[in-house]
């Protein structure tokens, strides 16, 4: 709608310059009317108590565009059409459920994590870590050809673990504000990973790897500055200190299911005991007595017309 309403932005930019009460209308179309408390509503930025509040036109315009939509629509379908009122219910309730259901776990979800519980998990699940691939402890630097303080930073690389942290510091300062690309972690990185970052002839890792402990590579244009830590040739798990985070969040989001089952779990039981459910037909009695843990809210899906 870049040309719908050649005139709004102009008529916002006098109203910007007013008062904005909450019943002040904004624009009508039909019988619809945007209120400043619409405005303030739909814009994350709205200043409710500026003296002065910048209307985005095009937040307007989506408004009237979408009302001029409703009033065909409501024209052009029959009443069984336009009967909306078991989706609307039903995603209102998914809605209202997952509001409480969200406040209540945060309430109650336990964040601390222990390094035991997270070793624990890591040697139950190892075959969710499997990646049989080469992984190095790295440090590199790229700079520009040229660049003056190269062999300051190839002495510091060479240093690897035994660097100062006086010498960390310099060779961190050097790097952020010179390099193009570095890597200055102890963390192990898959090599495959790394030869898509520096051209290096490692067509057989292993031999290379075995034959290097640093590197120095030039092209065009760059200057590559590689200091191996470590490596492992072909290993068969990505290592715990790469997955602790990852682990982390599992472990969380189990916590956060056990939660919700029993938040629900204990809702029923107090409806129960306090008999606010009545069956009227006789059910059949369902295979699994587990609570059922069911998606968030989504929109109503999209229907064919009813006649």
């Amino acid at each position: 709608m870049k040309h719908a309403f050649p005139l709004l932005t102009v008529w916002l930019a006098i109203l910007t310059a007013c008062s904005h009460p909450e019943d002040k209308p904004v624009v009508r179309v039909y019988d619809a009317t945007l209120s400043m408390a619409d405005i303030q509503w739909m814009q994350a930025d709205f200043a409710k108590d500026s003296e002065k509040v910048e209307i985005h036109p095009e937040t307007v315009s989506a408004w009237v565009e979408k009302q001029v939509m409703v009033h065909a629509a409501k024209n052009a379908l029959s009443q069984r059409e336009k009967d909306f009122d078991r989706e609307i219910k039903d995603y209102y309730e998914t809605l209202l459920v997952d509001a409480y259901e969200t406040k209540e776990v945060e309430k109650r979800l336990d964040r601390n994590v222990t390094e035991e519980e997270i070793q624990e998990y890591y040697q139950a699940h190892k075959e969710d870590f499997e990646m049989h691939k080469t992984i190095v402890r790295i440090n590199y630097a790229k700079f520009p050809l040229g660049f003056p303080q190269t062999e300051t930073v190839r002495a510091l690389l060479s240093k690897g673990s035994g660097r100062t942290n006086a010498e960390q510091e310099k060779l961190e300062r050097i790097c952020y504000g010179q390099a193009e690309n570095m890597y200055l972690e102890s963390n192990w990185v898959v090599f495959d990973d790394i030869l898509k970052e520096i051209p290096l002839a490692a067509t057989n890792q292993q031999q290379y790897l075995q034959k290097n402990k640093s590197a120095e590579i030039t092209d065009s244009n760059y200057i590559y500055l590689v200091y191996f830590a470590d490596y492992k040739i072909n290993e068969t798990y990505s290592p715990l200190e790469n997955e602790r985070e990852n682990i982390r969040n599992r472990l969380l989001e189990m916590r956060r299911v056990e939660l919700l089952r029993a938040i629900r779990k204990n809702a029923i039981e107090k409806a129960r005991k306090e008999h606010e459910i009545h069956y009227e037909i006789k059910l059949k009695q369902e295979k699994s007595t587990a609570y059922r843990l069911y998606n968030k809210p989504q929109r109503p899906a999209a229907r064919t017309a009813r006649h």
